[in-house]
């Protein structure tokens, strides 16, 4: 370990403990090598604007007709939305400077961990991400634990080395909410004929739902769809919190409500001593 990170780390203040269950990846290792991103992401933007970091797109736009999609019968799809967005100052050119800097830390490592966890962001609009896993999934369970595993790891990676840097640089936190469902989505080229304009988009209720589950959490956290909670990991399901009331959705065939739980589980703190 640099001392650049010791520097960093030993900064931290207590982190959430709890559950004895951790992301697959929630090693001193894996952080390290987050810690290492981020003080890149950090040097870069300390010196100049960098665009935000790329990623992949399943399918690869090229690779389908305009009006064509692919279908995928299990598959989780992951929201993610930064709280409060417009609120921050962004007026002048050295806001809007400031703001993109924050934006570039922030998203580039939430996009990084998509990748980290098997999972492919569709589209980046900024203050927020959408992303799939479970591409290859044959069950409802593989598709769910890489995409919780992700959410609960934005999260740690979040409120210890992110707000720890942007704390100390002056630069604005962030607070994020997060929505997943699993089910069926087909995945469609949609543009005009001979222009430019379009892209991939998401087609079905799973998406629909993953995206409208983050109004339950409207200050920050995790909320998942009843069809994600079904597949969770064993022990999971504990740290889960029913929604009350009526969530908005139902099932077609029945009319009965489709429930939502927030996902109260945070990774403990982790040492990278």
């Amino acid at each position: 370990m640099s001392s650049n990170q010791s520097g960093w780390a030993s900064a931290a203040s207590s982190m959430l403990g709890g559950f004895s269950l951790a992301p697959s990846r929630h090693t001193a290792e894996y952080h390290t090598k987050c810690l290492d991103r981020l003080i890149r992401r950090r040097n870069q933007l300390e010196s100049r604007v960098d665009a935000s970091t790329s990623g992949r797109v399943i399918p690869e736009e090229d690779a389908l007709a305009i009006g064509e999609g692919k279908h995928f019968s299990e598959m989780a799809v992951l929201f993610l939305d930064i709280c409060g967005f417009s609120n921050l100052p962004n007026w002048t050119t050295d806001e809007q400077k400031l703001v993109l800097k924050t934006l570039n830390l922030f998203m580039g490592e939430m996009l990084s961990i998509v990748r980290d966890f098997g999972g492919t962001f569709e589209k980046n609009t900024g203050d927020g991400l959408m992303a799939y896993f479970g591409e290859c999934a044959k069950t409802p369970a593989e598709a769910v634990k890489p995409a919780v595993e992700a959410a609960v790891m934005m999260h740690y990676i979040n409120d210890t080395w992110i707000r720890l840097i942007t704390n100390k640089l002056g630069w604005p936190p962030i607070n994020f909410r997060i929505g997943i469902d699993t089910g069926p989505i087909t995945l469609a080229r949609v543009a005009i004929h001979g222009g430019s304009h379009g892209g991939i988009v998401a087609i079905g209720t799973t998406a629909n739902l993953a995206c409208k589950l983050m109004k339950h959490v409207p200050d920050g956290g995790i909320c998942i769809g009843e069809k994600t909670y079904d597949a969770l990991p064993n022990g999971w399901r504990q740290s889960c919190t029913q929604i009350n009331g009526q969530t908005g959705f139902a099932y077609t065939s029945t009319q009965s409500p489709y429930r939502a739980w927030t996902l109260d589980y945070r990774a403990p703190q982790i040492s990278l001593t």
